[in-house]
């Protein structure tokens, strides 16, 4: 069994200590940005975390969540092959 993604250290956007999600997709990107990290990346944010920062370099404009799907979508091109 693996063990629970650890939130800590991560600066997501909160709501009274709760992870905020305007929209049901925001949630969605969220868990497949973590399954990946999970299981492509053996648990490591590191890879995940750069792209992300890269993703905001790129149009510091782009909404938040919209930023992670550019990460994610990034992130998914660089996994490690079968």
């Amino acid at each position: 069994m693996t063990e629970p993604l650890s939130l800590s250290g991560l600066d997501l956007p909160r709501r009274n200590g709760e992870l905020a999600f305007d929209e049901p997709w925001q949630s969605t990107v969220f868990a497949l940005a973590a399954a990946v990290v999970e299981h492509g990346f053996a648990g490591d944010r590191e890879p995940f975390r750069q792209q992300l920062i890269s993703a905001i370099a790129a149009d510091p404009g782009r909404p938040y969540w919209e930023s992670w799907t550019a990460a994610l979508e990034a992130l998914t091109r660089t996994l490690p092959g079968p």
